[in-house]
């Protein structure tokens, strides 16, 4: 079977459209975007390097790490680059959220056992892979994708 070439995301950030900020972290904020070349909907984290410049080789390991990860339970990175004083970190979008947002707008009175049971055993799935592979995620965030 013949195997399809890699899409190669652009790494220019005007081959970008920024749209709402969909999170936030102490360094970091995360859009929703346009990648404009693919016509294709995406997150993009901005970190700021002046705000984190006493681990610059903490986010080089993050961003290496989801670069080359390949599980179905974790957001691979497509591509990531600097921005004037800003890494961006291109990902896919996640179209249904966290699990938090889908909990407060479907279901507000909290969710079965038997769907807190499947969230965590994916989750877990996640995690024996990294910590298989030698890494440890001390941030983990449950998001729900459309599949």
């Amino acid at each position: 079977m013949e195997q399809l070439p890699e899409k190669r995301y652009p790494s220019n950030p005007k081959d970008y459209k920024l749209y709402e900020e969909i999170g936030e972290g102490v360094n970091a904020t995360v859009y929703r975007a346009l990648c404009i070349p693919f016509n294709e909907i995406v997150a993009i984290k901005v970190l700021d390097l002046e705000k984190c410049n006493n681990d610059l080789d903490g986010i080089r390991r993050e961003v290496q790490t989801m670069s080359l990860i390949n599980h179905q339970n974790l957001l691979r990175a497509h591509c990531s680059f600097t921005a004037d004083q800003s890494l961006w970190v291109v990902m896919p979008y996640m179209a249904e959220g966290s699990c938090l947002h889908i909990m407060k707008t479907a279901c507000p009175d909290g969710f079965e056992e038997s769907v807190i049971a499947t969230l965590l055993r994916e989750v877990l799935k996640a995690l024996v892979y990294l910590h298989g592979h030698g890494h440890i995620h001390r941030d983990v965030k449950i998001r729900i994708s459309p599949n």
